[in-house]
């Protein structure tokens, strides 16, 4: 049994049972699935056996695909699965159907995903005319070409599921695994460029969307928000200073952690003022947002769709042990403990 140290980065049991069911799919439709499992019955025990309750070693997750690609002489296998795998994740499906702006479409994304697994980080930078995503290996000497083009095209898959659109460039730093050029052009949208300095991709800018920082909404979603609280206030008509902040709030959480900053611009007042009307209400920034969370905590782990990961995400954690870490102080206990005492 392989579990990952603190010091180690890590991958989600939740992606990576996503990834074995793509891996099953994917086999199923090339009419080869049970002939392979015969073939290499002895060879599975090979692969490291995780455990259901920890988040896995990337090195351990590495291993595994190399192995398997190797079995079955497949030197795109990332690329074929990641579309796969992408529908198999619950939380992803979401992102299907979210109304933010392309620009804010990928910050929730990769935040989403980095979260589930820490195989990668990305940077994203935009100008009035494209918007790049660059992919960096946390651990380069593990990652593997399976899991960069996996990467790219899970992203690629969500994005022309979203959006409708596709990148105008792709850059790998790996050399071209095969001849096969059709196949990128068919799930990633364009034929990339291989043995290039860095792993990106670009897309074009269509609305000139710009970011102010990072944590803050894009100027384009900045809008939206203000248009979405407006229409709450004009249906509930009259509403304290504490539930406009908690809607708001729940919406600002998709992007990391809330500031009062970007809370009062998003209500047209200054920090100074939004303090004041809370105080009349007996509350403060810290103590609304910490409450809220707490809330949300609860409700999100009796749904059991939610993983560790999604309510991690959905509170605006960087990461699932900083969530660990949070939710104990709250209620003395795991969320696992939880859920399990509330089912």
């Amino acid at each position: 049994m392989n579990k990952c140290n603190n010091n180690s980065f890590s991958v989600s049991v939740e992606m990576l049972v996503a990834h074995k069911r793509a891996v099953e799919m994917y086999l199923r439709d090339q009419g080869t699935h049970d002939e392979l499992l015969d073939r290499f019955s002895n060879q599975l025990n090979l692969l490291a056996i995780y455990d259901p309750t920890e988040r896995i070693s990337i090195e351990v997750v590495s291993r595994n695909i190399e192995m398997f690609a190797s079995w079955l002489k497949e030197p795109n296998l990332g690329l074929k699965i990641a579309p796969y795998s992408t529908r198999e994740q619950r939380r992803l499906a979401f992102f299907y159907s979210n109304d933010v702006s392309l620009l804010d479409y990928f910050r929730i994304l990769v935040r989403y995903i980095c979260i589930s697994s820490e195989v990668m980080r990305f940077e994203i930078s935009v100008d009035e005319s494209e918007i790049c995503l660059e992919m960096i290996p946390n651990s380069p000497t593990t990652v593997s070409i399976h899991q960069t083009e996996g990467f790219f095209a899970s992203i690629c898959d969500a994005v022309k599921q979203a959006h409708g659109v596709v990148p105008e460039v792709i850059e790998f730093t790996h050399i071209n695994p095969t001849e096969n050029l059709s196949l990128y052009q068919s799930i990633l949208g364009v034929i990339p460029k291989f043995q290039q300095t860095t792993n990106r991709m670009f897309f074009r800018n269509l609305s000139r969307d710009t970011l102010l920082s990072e944590r803050k909404p894009s100027v384009r979603s900045l809008q939206l928000i203000q248009s979405m609280e407006a229409v709450k206030r004009l249906e509930v008509e009259t509403e304290s200073w504490n539930e406009r902040c908690r809607f708001l709030l729940r919406i600002l959480m998709y992007y990391g952690e809330p500031s009062k900053i970007i809370l009062a611009e998003l209500l047209a007042v200054t920090p100074r003022t939004l303090q004041r009307h809370l105080d009349k209400e007996g509350q403060s920034f810290r103590y609304l947002l910490s409450d809220l969370r707490k809330e949300l905590a609860a409700e999100y782990l009796k749904n059991s769709k939610c993983t560790c990961e999604d309510v991690a995400f959905l509170l605006g954690y960087k990461d699932v042990g900083q969530f660990y870490r949070v939710f104990r102080t709250w209620y003395s206990k795991s969320p696992g403990q939880f859920r399990a005492d509330s089912g």
